[in-house]
């Protein structure tokens, strides 16, 4: 199996790893960086679906791969206004195969800090904003603003790679009512 991410970022690379390993032992992950089309901060739970959505799509489309055992997989993170007005996490992860068969997955969701929602609020991306709340350089390529919040209980790999289970999980499943049919 091979599986292709729409991203370079280790995080997501190691959690579409850990995601995948226990099914495929040989599988082969690598990441390629194409664009989501949406915001560098999605800012609803749509626009941050369709990114991992894009993102699916696009690393197959710029592969142009025809083998069969080749699938895309776009993971975004994102933040959406609850109905009452808090600021929640969000993230989403889309599975596209060489036959055009999409699964995508949300989950992830929890409300976010206040000190963070203001400061996305004010038009900055997570990642940066973490950084200069604490101090640190790129968080979002090691434990993520998950690992800080929790103080490391889970880190970003962790989260992520729980969402591409699951997406990999309901592809890999897709005919499973083929299975039941008498």
């Amino acid at each position: 199996m091979h599986i292709f991410v729409g991203s370079t970022n280790p995080v997501k690379l190691n959690a579409v790893t850990h995601a995948a390993i226990e099914n495929w032992p040989d599988v082969s992950v690598q990441g390629f960086e194409v664009e989501s089309g949406v915001s560098n901060q999605p800012l609803s739970d749509e626009e941050t679906r369709k990114g991992a959505e894009n993102r699916a799509k696009a690393v197959l489309i710029e592969l142009q791969t025809t083998n069969h055992e080749t699938i895309g997989i776009g993971l975004e993170g994102g933040v959406f206004e609850h109905e009452n007005g808090e600021l929640w996490n969000t993230v989403w992860a889309c599975v596209v195969d060489q036959s055009g068969h999409k699964v995508c997955a949300n989950s992830e969701r929890f409300k976010l800090p206040d000190s963070l929602s203001s400061m996305i609020r004010s038009g900055k991306e997570m990642g940066p904003a973490m950084d200069e709340l604490i101090g640190s350089t790129n968080i979002k390529h090691h434990q993520g603003m998950i690992g800080v919040i929790t103080n490391r209980f889970i880190d970003r790999t962790e989260m992520y790679a729980s969402i591409a289970k699951l997406a990999l999980g309901l592809w890999y499943g897709k005919d499973w009512e083929n299975e039941y049919k008498n």
